[in-house]
């Protein structure tokens, strides 16, 4: 075969196959509708409550994001017994059809991102009618498609509808003659053009497969009748089987549910019960087909609102069918939620799984993250888990992953059994197209027998639909094409580890994603937010770990911590949600602040005695606390001592008093008020710009900058330029808006972009010194900033409140540093990365914008400097110069992302000796960490334990009153 002729009759295939679509009903009658509109949800219990009225196919039912009930009845005529039946629906948008008892059947939906033809509007009834059933079904519906409104990805400034638009027009309702001879034939034409297309046109078995499509075709001769005659003909093609040594292909039946992303989070609990729902259905279908779900999030949201469905999945879970997936809580962000965030995604998500199915899940189950910490294999490893699945390194811009199967090694030594699937995404088909490129692109597949492909449409789409498993039955044992085996994830890696466990290669350090680096400061006060309540956490627990309070605050504490876990989902904290989404998140986040707040002062009535005259200051950290500590209202210009009565030394500043005090480690100090004094007058130069102690002197220019920094102690300057360098750039990367920061950003830069217009030092006492910066920034914003320096200290803080309106730019700060190193250090959960400063290979260059918490440092043998701040991620560390990013205004998919009132600090710190001999991981800690200071109480904090050691640090205690279950390999946190 001529290979012209060999496509050309390929096109005739593929034209045959498009047009058969639209006969898959040989007739049809249209189900009598009655809906009920709202505004919201309603439940199937108080779906009678709508006010109904009568609809017709073409009518438009509701707006943007609504909701509705439908009702519809009708008869299958009596000439249709003995024949296919099925229902067609389609209402423009998600739908859930509801059984007889009132328990979600069946999820339907109109398009996918991920399968461009992809719609599921047919809902197969039964293959013999007994020509009498009555159709009596009430189905809810959603006005928004399975990735929200339709938006534009790259709206123009004056774009006519910024938070896109929607129109749910009811297409089709409904019951037809279903052709499943037609619907076979398909799928057989399917598999064969999918096989066609992955061997090439110049492959012998491809043109067998093209002359048997188009011998299909002459015998259906544009008539459906004839289907049962076309399979004939692919007959023969279809059953040549694999070669002995083809790959195996584990297929496990998948939906990835994003708990918010286009949508807000509530619709992810329809979400899910449209994706269960249909996996149910398909289990009772397919007798071999297995269905893996991950995220506890998901289960309790289904356990909550749809309990007789809940019921079902657990029954199936039991039996072996349902495979929970993944030892988190939500498939989180991983570079910027804290170490005890990952730990208690862990503690919260295994433990869901196994009090309320009895399984030990051991893998980590998060395809779509957008990169993976160092720290990850250690934190993996000590929660239970042996395993961990993503494929989103695929995705890389500059180079491409070495391996698929590997294990993966962290910064302690730590190593966790990973698999990336060869598809290279985690919505796979099932069809030789991808498969076929799969089972070549696997780098250990000159030993490695098998990998895993993950099938099926996720975000509520149910996940795998018929096509999927019938094309899977398909590709069992088919010439050229991996075989495929539905089985369990679980039971794949235990297998790979088996038979492969001393021939896997290694990766060490991070798996960096060279994409989306915009994630790691777009949606700002949502990572503010997450930070402060981390922080808040973790101190109210050491608290209530000491107190004997009346009952058990497990549960409120633990509701306050799923909140923070759910906001962690790897689009919501990294900023690539739609505002909807962020409404309710920085409204979650303040809840939880003022429930800490609320928890600490109850524990402190616990714990201290009453004295209007003192005050407690309790340090939750590990380690001392040098720092001034802020004294409530009315300490002001008072004389203060401590427990002993010794004098403290106290400062009022614009009319809040400092006090000079070091808490200990897991400590507190009492201080007592005495009478009101004089107040102190400071000899401030408001016209010199200059910051200075007895350890060193900053100098600043009328611009804002840092001109100068003199380590007096070390006798150095520590600058090589202007510190304070306040930049605003461009921002238009050509994709994924909020997602992305490119390369060439850096030759974008405004020249006039942050202009200051005051500067003075306001403050020069003895314990405190301080500057006022004011800037106008881009065109519309302003951005003012608290320069502090303290006694004894070389930190130097620039607490910064910007009100922000600008439109694709973004600002960043730099301070060229006088020291020469190769590497840079970077704070990562509970331990640090080294990354180079150069760009001297390829996956260098790639990590030109890089994750990190509360530091970046830069020291070569006897002297550094870091930048710390207390809601920060972004950096680029090159040439000696820590950048940090401060903000981002994207537009999509959010069209007034990070719009408004910011409020952050950063530091500036020179030290002696290198990283290992600083205090920079204290300071940073101190600066993200506050004490408590409990105003009218006197005594004394004692912790239930404290360590004793240097270079350790004590994180976290918890109490628990309940016993710790356990069963073999199965982690909990532990009750100290």
């Amino acid at each position: 075969m001529y290979d012209k002729e060999c496509m050309l009759l390929l096109d005739r295939a593929r034209r045959t196959f498009t047009r058969t679509k639209s006969e898959l009903f040989s007739s049809e009658i249209v189900l009598n509708a009655q809906f009920g509109h709202s505004c919201d949800a309603v439940p199937y219990k108080e779906r009678k409550s709508l006010a109904y009225r009568a609809i017709s196919e073409g009518e438009r039912w509701g707006e943007p994001w609504d909701s509705a009930w439908f009702h519809l009845t009708g008869a299958v005529p009596a000439e249709w017994k003995g024949k296919p039946i099925a229902l067609h629906l389609n209402f423009s948008g998600e739908a859930l059809i509801f059984d007889a008892e009132g328990v979600p059947a069946y999820g339907l939906t109109n398009s996918s991102l991920f399968a461009e033809n992809y719609t599921k509007e047919i809902y197969q009834l039964t293959s013999e009618s007994t020509g009498a059933e009555k159709i009596d079904l009430w189905v809810e519906t959603a006005a928004n498609s399975l990735f929200g409104m339709e938006m534009d990805s790259d709206p123009a400034r004056r774009c006519p509808k910024p938070y896109g638009d929607y129109n749910p027009v009811v297409r089709v309702m409904r019951v037809g003659l279903f052709n499943l001879e037609l619907w076979h034939l398909r799928l057989d034409m399917e598999v064969l053009i999918g096989m066609a297309d992955a061997l090439g046109h110049n492959d012998y078995r491809a043109c067998r497969i093209v002359r048997a499509l188009n011998d299909a075709c002459d015998l259906l001769k544009n008539d459906m009748a004839n289907a049962s005659a076309a399979r004939k003909a692919l007959k023969k093609v279809l059953s040549l089987p694999a070669l002995k040594s083809a790959v195996t292909a584990n297929a496990v039946g998948h939906a990835h549910i994003d708990v918010g992303w286009l949508w807000p989070v509530k619709e992810s609990i329809r979400k899910a019960a449209r994706t269960f729902a249909s996996a149910l259905d398909l289990m009772k279908k397919y007798p071999g087909y297995v269905f893996g779900e991950s995220q506890p999030q998901l289960y309790e949201f289904v356990k909550e609102h749809y309990p007789e469905l809940y019921e079902k999945v657990k029954a199936r879970v039991a039996e072996g069918r349902w495979e929970l997936q993944g030892g988190m809580w939500v498939e989180a962000d991983c570079n910027i939620i804290s170490g005890e965030s990952m730990v208690r995604q862990f503690l919260y998500g295994k433990n869901f799984f196994m009090d309320e199915f009895g399984v030990d899940v051991r893998n980590l189950w998060i395809p779509d993250v957008f990169g993976y910490s160092g720290a990850m294999p250690q934190i993996i490893r000590k929660s239970g888990c042996d395993y961990f699945l993503t494929q989103k390194i695929s995705w890389n811009q500059f180079n491409v992953f070495p391996y698929n199967t590997f294990y993966w090694k962290g910064i302690d030594g730590t190593r966790v059994l990973t698999h990336f699937p060869p598809e290279n995404n985690y919505n796979s088909e099932l069809n030789p197209a991808q498969m076929v490129p799969g089972q070549n692109r696997m780098a250990e597949n000159d030993f490695q027998d098998e990998y895993m492909t993950l099938f099926g449409i996720g975000d509520g789409g149910g996940g795998p639909k018929e096509e999927h498993v019938e094309r899977g039955l398909r590709l069992a044992n088919l010439e050229g094409n991996p075989k495929v085996k539905f089985g369990r994830a679980c039971d794949f890696f235990r297998s790979i580890e088996r038979k492969f466990s001393k021939k896997f290669p290694e990766w060490v350090g991070e798996l960096y994603l060279e994409l989306h680096r915009g994630t790691l400061t777009t949606q700002s006060r949502v990572k503010r937010g997450n930070r402060k309540l981390e922080q808040s956490l973790t101190a109210v627990e050491l608290l209530l770990s000491a107190a004997a309070l009346g009952k058990n605050r497990t549960e409120e504490i633990g509701k306050i911590w799923k909140h923070l876990m759910t906001n962690q989902f790897h689009d919501i904290l990294p900023g690539s949600s739609i505002g909807k989404v962020y409404t309710v998140t920085e409204r979650e986040h303040q809840e939880g602040l003022a429930a800490c707040a609320k928890l600490a002062k109850e524990a402190a009535q616990t714990l201290f005695s009453h004295d209007e005259k003192s005050l407690v200051a309790v340090n939750t950290l590990g380690c001392d606390y040098r720092h001034l500590t802020e004294l409530p209202a009315g300490w002001e210009d008072c004389v203060v001592t401590d427990g002993a009565g010794k004098a403290v030394a106290v400062e009022t500043v614009c009319g809040k008093a400092y006090a000079a005090v070091s808490i200990p480690a897991t400590g507190s100090v009492e201080l007592r008020r005495g009478a009101k004094r004089a107040a102190i007058q400071d000899q401030c130069d408001s016209g010199k710009l200059v910051l200075e102690n007895a350890l060193i002197r900053y100098e600043f220019s009328r611009e804002g900058r840092l001109l100068r920094a003199w380590d007096k102690e070390a006798g150095r300057s520590v600058l090589n330029g202007d510190g304070n360098d306040l930049v605003l750039y461009s921002d238009r990367p050509n994709n994924w808006e909020a997602w992305d920061i490119d390369v060439f950003y850096t030759g974008e830069k405004l020249s006039d972009g942050v202009r200051c217009v005051k500067a003075e030092r306001v403050f020069a006492g003895a314990l405190r010194q301080e500057l006022v910066l004011c800037f106008e920034v881009g065109e519309h914003s302003k951005m003012t900033q608290h320069v502090v320096l303290e006694r004894g200290s070389k930190r130097l803080d620039f607490a910064t409140k910007v009100d922000w309106h600008e439109e694709r730019k973004m600002l960043r700060v730099g301070f060229p540093v006088d020291v020469f190193t190769s590497e840079g250090t970077f704070d990562i959960q509970y331990g640090y990365a080294r990354r180079a400063t150069h760009r001297n290979t390829s996956w260098e260059f790639a990590k030109f914008e890089v994750a990190a918490q509360r530091y970046a440092d830069l020291s070569e043998g006897s002297y550094g400097a870091a930048v710390l701040n207390d809601c920060k991620y972004g950096w680029k560390v090159r040439s000696g110069v820590i950048d940090l990013c401060l903000l981002r205004s994207p537009k999509y998919p959010d069209w007034d992302a990070d719009l408004g009132a910011h409020e952050f600090t950063y530091a500036f710190l020179p030290h002696n000796g290198g990283f290992i001999q600083s205090h920079v991981i204290e300071e940073a800690a101190m600066l993200n960490r506050a004490p408590f200071v409990f105003d009218g109480f006197a005594g004394t904090f004692q912790p239930p334990c404290h360590v004793e050691g240097d270079n350790i640090s004590l994180e976290v205690i918890i109490r628990r009153k309940r016993k710790i279950a356990s069963s073999p390999g199965f982690w909990r946190h532990a009750a100290i």
